[in-house]
C-alpha cells in the first residue's frame, strides 16, 4: 500500500514571480499525515494559512490564485503544486514573504530540483487517493471553440490532453501519460509557460506578467519562437498545459486516480 510523503527537511529558495514581478522568499517545510498542502503568506499579520483546496480558489487569469480574502492570496501556484502532485508529495507547508512564487525558467524543473534535494520521505500512514467509479463529463466553448474534459474510472492517473490553436508553430499537439515521478521529471517537468507575442501588450495593461521575459516564458511569434533557447521538447506547448492541469487537479487536497481527457482546455475550465 502506498503510503503518504512529505519532504525530510526544511529548504528555501527566492526568485521573481511571473505576473507580479515580485521577489519572494519561499521555504518548504515537512508537515504531518493528513495535513495536506498549505500556503502560508509570512509578510502578513498572524502569518494566515491558504490551504491549497479548490474552495480558496480566487482567480484563474493566466494562472491560477488561491487565497481566503482579497488581500491574503497566493497568485500562480500551479507549477509548484503540478510538481507537488506529479514527485506523490502529500503534505507540506509553503512559506512565502510575498504573494507569489517565483517563476523561475517558466517550468516545473526548479521545483523538482528543490524538492529531490530536500529529499522525499514516506510517512506513516497510507495515501488516501479520490477514486471515481463512473464517468464525469465537462463541456464549454470557448472563443467558439469546443473545451471538454472527461474523467473515467481508473487505478492509475492518466492524462491525455490535447490542444488545438491556428498556428503553424503549434497547431494541434496531444500528448498522453501515465503520471509517475519518474514521467513526470523526464516527460512534463522541463517543459515552460509560452505566450504570443501579440498577448503581451495586453497582459501588461492588466498588471500581468511584470517578471516576464524570455528567460523564463516561450514567446511565439508570427513564424518563429523568439526565444534563443531551443524547444526542449518537439511539442512543449501540449506538455506545459498538462503540467498546469496537473497542478489545478491537485487543489482537489487529496491524490487523484483517474484517466482525464481534455481537449482546449485552461485554469478556468481545469477548476
Amino acid at each position: 500500500m502506498e503510503k503518504q510523503k512529505t519532504i525530510s527537511k526544511e529548504i528555501s529558495v527566492s526568485g521573481i514571480g511571473l505576473h507580479t514581478g515580485n521577489v519572494t522568499n519561499l521555504t518548504l517545510r515537512p508537515a504531518p499525515v493528513d495535513s495536506g498542502i498549505k500556503f502560508i503568506r509570512t509578510d502578513l499579520p498572524d502569518r494566515p494559512v491558504i490551504p491549497a483546496l479548490c474552495e480558496n480558489v480566487l482567480g484563474v487569469i493566466r494562472g491560477t490564485t488561491i487565497g481566503i480574502q482579497e488581500n491574503i492570496v497566493v497568485y500562480t501556484i500551479e507549477h509548484l503544486l503540478a510538481s507537488l502532485c506529479g514527485l506523490g508529495i502529500d503534505n507540506i507547508e509553503i512559506l512565502l514573504d510575498n504573494n507569489e512564487p517565483p517563476v523561475f525558467d517558466g517550468s516545473a524543473y526548479p521545483f523538482v530540483e528543490l524538492l529531490t534535494k530536500s529529499g522525499i520521505v514516506e510517512q506513516d500512514k497510507p495515501k488516501n487517493y479520490i477514486v471515481i467509479d463512473k464517468p464525469i463529463k465537462y463541456t464549454a466553448f470557448d472563443k467558439n471553440n469546443p473545451v471538454e474534459i472527461c474523467a473515467y474510472p481508473s487505478d492509475e492517473l492518466k492524462i491525455d490532453y490535447q490542444i488545438v490553436y491556428e498556428h503553424p508553430l503549434v497547431s494541434t499537439q496531444q500528448i498522453e501519460l501515465k503520471i509517475t515521478p519518474e514521467n513526470f521529471i523526464k516527460e512534463i517537468s522541463h517543459s515552460r509557460t509560452f505566450c504570443f507575442d501579440y498577448e503581451i501588450e495586453a497582459l501588461k495593461s492588466r498588471g500581468l506578467a511584470k517578471g516576464g521575459g524570455l528567460e523564463n516564458t516561450l514567446v511565439i511569434g508570427i513564424d518563429k519562437i523568439h526565444n534563443k533557447e531551443k524547444l526542449r521538447y518537439p511539442d512543449e506547448f501540449v506538455r506545459h498545459k498538462l503540467l498546469d492541469l496537473l497542478g489545478d487537479i491537485y487543489l482537489l487536497g487529496r491524490p487523484l486516480k483517474a484517466h482525464i481527457v481534455a481537449k482546449r482546455a485552461g485554469h478556468k475550465h481545469n477548476i
